[in-house]
């Protein structure tokens, strides 16, 4: 298919030509770029490209090729003949030196994707466009694979990617660091890993390198809009690249791709310690929390947490919901937040698993639990579902904790079934949307109208729970009120939650986020052990 980028409102020429090489043969995934423009195209693996023109442009069209010299061509000469013919070019990178030791193995950049991202979305029109990321590296580095993570609300049959390596020049990229063309091609989304070890990718004497990523090509599904994107995350340096084509000017933003480097290194221990400290995460609280949050949740999927061999399904009709039990004593229920599983309380479940029996459960259509309905939710479903996985393993007085998503639950079951529940204790909790600080808020609202993320989730955080002080009144068990002094619920919203429950405590954590199962786990037990055992 052709593709091809436009300058619109501009009266244009069309030029249809092939770039082949000394040998007669095509030249697959040339750039081809108007200097100082955003025009410009990329020929097909066939060597065959489709350029738009100004009619009146007077400006160097630049064919450009890895292993092949730059052209240059003006519009009239391509108009008399359009078919280019780039002459060889014997590219000689710096020679590496490996010394013969056994070198360090490293994975770097971002290792996991967060709950909170953005996407970075490719045109299908416009190949010529190149985004990536720019990355810190050894004195001597060889590269093994690049990953990075395509947003799964994409839609494509298959696509077919170009990959560029530049190194970097006055915080630009610069040089293209690579021989010959890197072509990945995919019909899935997700995670994604190309394989660098054929191309031999050893770099001397280089601080930073940037790593790009162009749409060449790609398949629809059948009457399917075409839609691609690769996952981003905010950060507070401007690493993340885009220019419209090789011809054109580099721009920078904040943010980062969600993609990696797994890459062999020498040891150099001084060297180490100062690319690390580089490497380090800012000062910035709701920086260092989120990525204390991928660390930790990282760290929960490595355990048994979640997939115990022993855990159990209850069949409620609508849904499965999927549970583990640890432990013997009074019944103790684990509730997870938004886009959670059991796994999330890895380090809760051991410490109190000595005193309770402990029951973590996956909310429908999350961890393992299965959803057969496809409304959206809201904290009534999930406690009517905890009411039923109750009744079902006849429980007849329980304590409850629940985090985020798992205490506003709490709170709903604690309303709907007093007499079921002995104690509740919710880990940032809110009872309306506008408990939530601003900025989270719109951050899902954007991710909402961009269609990202699973929507039934967003909308439940968005419009629910919507519960009244005076609903809270009612509750009548006690009740422990947590919260991080960073938290992204409100701390007045915290407060007034503790001050509409008559036999309510309230701690407010120190130097903690949303995350305190993940930050403080010894803190967090305490207190719940401290409150549960007391008379």
């Amino acid at each position: 298919m052709a593709l091809f980028i436009t300058c619109n409102s501009i009266a244009q020429n069309s030029i249809y030509g092939k770039v082949v090489n000394e040998d007669n043969e095509p030249v697959a995934y040339c750039s081809i770029g108007i200097k100082n423009s955003t025009i410009g195209t990329i020929s097909d693996e066939n060597g065959n490209y489709t350029l738009r023109i100004p009619f009146k442009t007077k400006d160097d069209i630049v064919f450009s090729s890895i292993g092949y010299k730059d052209l240059i061509k003006s519009s009239d000469q391509l108009i008399e003949n359009s078919t280019v013919i780039l002459e060889y070019n014997a590219i000689s990178l710096d020679p590496v030196v490996i010394n013969a030791k056994k070198m360090k193995e490293k994975v770097i950049g971002q290792k996991s994707k967060p709950m909170l991202t953005f996407s970075k979305m490719f045109d299908q029109n416009i190949p010529t466009i190149e985004q990536g990321t720019i990355f810190n590296v050894y004195q001597k580095t060889k590269l093994k694979s690049y990953n990075f993570h395509i947003i799964p609300s994409s839609k494509f049959k298959e696509i077919t990617l170009k990959l560029n390596i530049y190194n970097i020049n006055d915080h630009i990229p610069d040089k293209v660091l690579l021989s010959e063309n890197i072509i990945y091609k995919t019909n899935n989304t997700g995670w994604q890993l190309v394989d660098l070890t054929a191309y031999h990718l050893i770099f001397n004497n280089l601080k930073q390198i940037a790593v790009t990523l162009q749409l060449v090509d790609y398949k629809p599904l059948e009457g399917v809009d075409f839609v691609f994107g690769i996952s981003a995350k905010k950060s507070i340096s401007d690493d993340l690249l885009f220019r419209y084509q090789n011809q054109g000017k580099w721009e920078k933003s904040k943010g980062v791709f969600i993609a990696n480097l797994d890459i062999s290194y020498d040891k150099n221990t001084e060297e180490e310690e100062i690319l690390d400290n580089q490497m380090q995460p800012s000062n910035d609280p709701q920086m260092q929390s989120l990525i204390n949050y991928y660390t930790h949740k990282e760290k929960s999927l490595k355990t048994n947490y979640g997939k115990n061999k022993n855990g159990k399904y209850i069949d409620i009709g609508d849904a499965k919901i999927y549970y583990e039990t640890y432990g013997k004593g009074e019944p103790l229920l684990l509730l997870h937040g938004n886009n959670g599983s059991i796994s999330d309380f890895y380090q809760q479940i051991p410490a109190l698993a000595k005193h309770f029996k402990v029951i973590a459960i996956d909310t429908r259509g999350q961890g393992r639990s299965t959803d057969f309905t496809t409304s959206d939710y809201s904290y009534e479903l999930f406690a009517n579902d905890l009411h039923k996985v109750i009744q079902q393993l006849d429980l007849k007085n329980v304590n409850i904790l629940g985090w985020s998503d798992g205490g506003n639950t709490g709170l709903m079951f604690s309303l709907k079934h007093p007499e079921l529940v002995n104690k509740l204790i919710t880990i940032g909790a809110n009872i309306h949307p506008e408990g939530v600080k601003d900025d989270l808020i719109k951050i899902f609202q954007d991710q909402l109208s961009e269609q990202k993320g699973n929507q039934r989730l967003l909308r439940l955080m968005l419009n629910h729970p919507n519960l009244t002080t005076s609903e809270l009144e009612k509750i009548k068990n006690p009740v422990l009120i947590l919260a991080g002094s960073e938290d992204v619920i409100k701390e007045e919203h915290t407060k007034l939650i503790h001050e509409s429950i008559n036999h309510s405590e309230l701690e407010i954590i120190l130097n903690a986020s949303h995350y305190i199962p993940f930050e403080q786990p010894k803190t967090l037990n305490k207190l719940v052990t401290k409150f549960l055992v007391k008379q």
